[in-house]
């Protein structure tokens, strides 16, 4: 029991930009000047504000994920300068703060626009839907992280142009071909109609478009391409 605990802790954390087995001095500043960047945004928050960060975030993270892994990108530069393994801890560094960004942006969202959705919608059934949503997607995709593993969701696979471990089609990938990107997001949109913002609803939505927008041009093909080889 403490041990399953312990892994949905380690992934929530993963999830949000903390990789704690490979946490070092240099991540932690960097997480606490992350860290300082959204409570700034938090204490003068606005819509002006959110919409500014979210997009400033939104940059980097898609800048990042097609320059790392699209073909012919970063992360064969990196593995020629620092190895395979040394190369992949520097790009998961990287990623760990263009996650924490990417999640912590939509928050803010949520923040600045709360309870305007409570003027077309019942708050009720706002709040049902919210934890509808959440208590089936947030779930999924700790499971889902927990079957392909915390390295495959920093894309170690796309990082080193082959498959890492092996896939199991187990869990939520019995039922959803990619049940992160799909009913994973869920948990997004839960949190944006708890907090009634249809800010934080437009944010989540146009965050799950980009991200298959990354699926079919960039990972998919990776997939097809390892396991052909294989």
């Amino acid at each position: 029991m403490f041990q399953h605990l312990r892994t949905v802790l380690e992934i929530l954390l993963a999830m949000s930009g903390v990789v704690l087995r490979r946490m070092t001095i240099a991540r932690g500043a960097s997480f606490l000047a992350s860290l300082g960047i959204y409570l700034w945004a938090m204490q003068n928050n606005s819509r002006t504000v959110a919409i500014w960060y979210f997009a400033l975030a939104t940059l980097l993270h898609y800048v990042v994920l097609f320059g790392f892994f699209a073909k012919g990108g970063w992360s064969a530069w990196f593995i020629r300068r620092y190895g395979e393994e040394e190369g992949f801890k520097r790009c998961e560094a990287v990623m760990t703060l263009v996650f924490f960004h990417n999640g912590a942006s939509t928050a803010l969202a949520c923040a600045a626009s709360a309870g305007v959705l409570t003027n077309y919608v019942p708050a009720e059934w706002l709040t049902l839907c919210g934890i509808a949503c959440s208590c089936v997607g947030l779930p999924i995709k700790i499971w889902a992280t927990a079957i392909v593993g915390i390295d495959t969701y920093y894309y170690r696979d796309l990082f080193l142009r082959r498959p890492v471990g092996e896939f199991r089609v187990a869990g939520p990938y019995k039922v959803f071909r990619n049940p992160m990107y799909g009913v994973g997001h869920l948990h997004g949109y839960g949190s944006a109609l708890l907090a009634a913002s249809d800010m934080g609803l437009v944010m989540v939505a146009l965050n799950q478009a980009l991200v298959w927008l990354f699926y079919w041009t960039v990972e998919k093909p990776h997939v097809e391409e390892v396991f052909a080889e294989v």
